[in-house]
């Protein structure tokens, strides 16, 4: 994939101004793909192209396969870039920018899927318009690969995200319409009020970009189907996607195995699986270990203090992951930092569900008496539609803050958190570990209930709604 982008580079230098060209090195530039450097060997940062340091010197492609550009070629890139900003044409990047964190979150140490890029590239050239979709179960790295395409091609891209947002229908149609009017300059600045009611204002924009494509295909990428609020379209496709599409234009999708979403369309239609790659995801999880291994010192240590192979403990844990990219990431990371001595590889859970129910024993979880507190603030965080403070987690649970930040702690890898308004927020960081806390045998052994979980959060939402009644 690296090599579109060399190719790309490669134009632009020999005077190229293809637009398609140049909305593509932006946006590599804008996902760290595309780097101009500060000084010849230096990797510099992404982001801001205006802002991006020059000095004399060459190419560069680091051994992640990012290429790294300096000296006269790359003022010839940002000359172009700035110009480009100046003219207002980078508003595209603005939208796409909000997805800027996940995309090189989920792409680091990505390896392999070449298959899955084989066969989008195939279906692209093969038919003159589509929807293409990659199914898989949840940790299998549907999104991962999603932001590996978009982060080598620079296309049109949104991320829908249960747990954190965005996840509406009318967030995507807001994303991706402001994307193709900045991308092929149409002359939409504000968009029309009616623009993300429903999927009219969409079809009209593809209609138009179509004939601006200059004979190169419109790739819009739509991550997780199965994490769209099902509650913002009303009777129509998922996120009112066009049943009808101008030739040139794709849609490249992922959504969870088993989720059935609504949509009928009358254009070519493509869906594979990763769970039929069996053979080629083997390989890829095998890659994935070995270059944890061999990028930790840490990591090599430990395997040594078990008195095994490299060799050995590749193939235990490639077996134990059942081809699961979320596991490997977990259980690396727990021998990394010296957890499980106890346990030989034999022993260790298998399969991402089986590592969440080894990993909530552990967490004394299933202790006599139950650590009610505890169960229930984690309850509560995979509950929340939005990230939430400490805060907001003690009002929601009416425990104390003391008791809260031990399970924040302890939880620490299952969930993600930033700052927002100079407070750390949190949510989970990944659906599967959801379903885990859904699962009936779970909550059984729990004694709490779903409704009765959101019921704990609504009561302490409306609270304050209430209190003055009296005074009323």
């Amino acid at each position: 994939m690296s090599d579109n982008l060399q190719e790309i580079v490669e134009r632009v230098k020999a005077g190229s101004r293809n637009e398609t060209d140049i909305q593509a090195l932006a946006a590599a530039i804008q996902t760290g793909k595309l780097v101009l450097a500060s000084a010849p060997g230096a990797v510099g940062v992404g982001g801001d192209v205006t802002n991006s340091q020059i000095v004399p010197g060459n190419n560069n492609v680091t051994g992640d396969g990012n290429i790294v550009i300096y000296g006269s070629d790359a003022q010839i890139i940002q000359s172009l870039l700035s110009h480009r900003s100046g003219s207002g044409q980078s508003a595209s990047f603005t939208s796409l920018s909000q997805f800027q964190s996940l995309i090189q979150d989920k792409t680091e140490g990505f390896v392999g899927r070449e298959y899955v890029f084989d066969a989008i590239q195939t279906f692209i050239q093969e038919n003159k318009k589509g929807y293409f979709t990659i199914i898989g179960d949840p940790g299998q790295g549907k999104s991962a690969i999603l932001a590996k395409y978009v982060q080598d091609t620079g296309c049109i891209a949104h991320f829908n995200v249960q747990l954190q947002g965005p996840n509406r229908a009318d967030q995507f149609l807001e994303s991706v319409s402001k994307q193709l009017i900045a991308r092929y300059q149409l002359p939409y600045d504000p968009l029309p009020s009616n623009a993300t009611q429903d999927g009219e204002f969409l079809g009209h924009l593809l209609d138009e970009v179509a004939q601006r494509r200059n004979g190169q295909p419109v790739v819009i990428a739509i991550d997780a189907l199965d994490e769209v609020d099902s509650g913002s379209y009303r009777d129509a496709n998922i996120l009112y996607l066009p049943p009808h599409l101008p030739d040139g234009v794709y849609f490249i999708m992922t959504r969870r195995r088993g989720v059935e979403v609504p949509f009928t369309t009358y254009a070519p239609v493509q869906i594979i699986s990763l769970l039929d790659y069996e053979i080629d995801s083997q390989r890829d999880v095998r890659l994935y270990i070995q270059n944890r291994v061999d990028g930790s010192e840490n990591l090599r240590q430990q395997i040594d203090e078990r008195q095994e192979t490299i060799i050995a403990f590749t193939d235990n844990i490639a077996n134990k992951s059942e081809n699961n990219f979320m596991y490997l990431c977990y259980v690396l990371l727990d021998i990394e930092k010296g957890l499980y001595k106890d346990l030989t590889l034999e022993s260790f859970p298998q399969g991402l569900q089986g590592y969440y129910s080894f990993h909530w024993r552990r967490m004394g979880m299933t202790a006599n008496p139950l650590p009610d507190a505890k169960i229930k603030i984690v309850y509560i965080l995979g509950e929340v539609k939005q990230p939430v403070s400490r805060q907001q987690i003690c009002d929601f649970s009416g425990e104390d803050s003391r008791i809260v930040q031990p399970v924040l702690n302890e939880w620490e890898q299952f969930l993600h958190n930033f700052i927002k308004e100079h407070q750390k927020r949190y949510s989970v960081y990944h659906t599967s570990f959801r379903d885990f806390l859904h699962r009936k045998d779970i909550l059984e052994e729990t004694g709490l209930t779903i409704p009765g979980i959101n019921q704990l959060i609504v009561n302490s939402l409306t609270k304050g709604l209430f209190d003055n009644d009296e005074d009323i």
